[in-house]
């Protein structure tokens, strides 16, 4: 009985001893990442329509925070639109600083959004740059959580021709 209970330990600690050896083996030996460097260095070629619809969702990261999401498009229409979607503590904060203030606050953003848009068409889409007009080529929405855990989200203000409109 003895003999039967050594046995099965023995086997466990050899599986154990040999996976180690193994390991240390191979951990001297220098991996490699599977992408080529030649790879990397290709030139492609984008639709300039493409490359601005990524380029909109990248800044639309980058200008995003904690308490709340910027997410940028260009829409059917070939217009910028931009959706911010408010976390719930920041609207909760607008809600009891009153209207006035949520007014200045999102507008604030929304000239935030319109300046960063306009730097990246004038940088980078040099071609698109002079037809580009902010009171046709920019609109958007902000948005807060429902009031319930599954219900949609509310739009509380419209950016539209340059200007702020609250909808409560």
């Amino acid at each position: 009985m003895m003999g039967m209970n050594f046995k099965p330990v023995h086997v466990r600690q050899m599986a154990v001893l040999g996976a180690c050896t193994v390991a240390l083996l191979f951990s001297g030996v220098r991996a490699s990442g599977e992408i080529l460097s030649a790879d990397l260095n290709a030139i492609r070629s984008v639709a300039e329509g493409d490359w601005f619809r990524l380029k909109l969702e990248l800044l639309g990261l980058r200008l995003s925070y904690p308490a709340y999401r910027v997410h940028l498009r260009l829409d059917e229409g070939n217009v910028v639109s931009f959706n911010f979607w408010i976390s719930t503590p920041l609207a909760e904060h607008l809600e009891q600083a009153g209207r006035g203030e949520s007014e200045r606050v999102l507008a604030y953003h929304a000239d935030g959004i319109s300046s960063q848009v306009s730097t990246l068409v004038r940088e980078d889409f040099p071609e698109m740059w002079p037809a580009f007009d902010l009171r046709s080529d920019l609109k958007g929405v902000f948005l807060v959580p429902g009031d319930e855990f599954d219900s949609l989200p509310e739009e509380i203000a419209v950016w539209e021709r340059n200007g702020l409109r609250l909808l409560r």
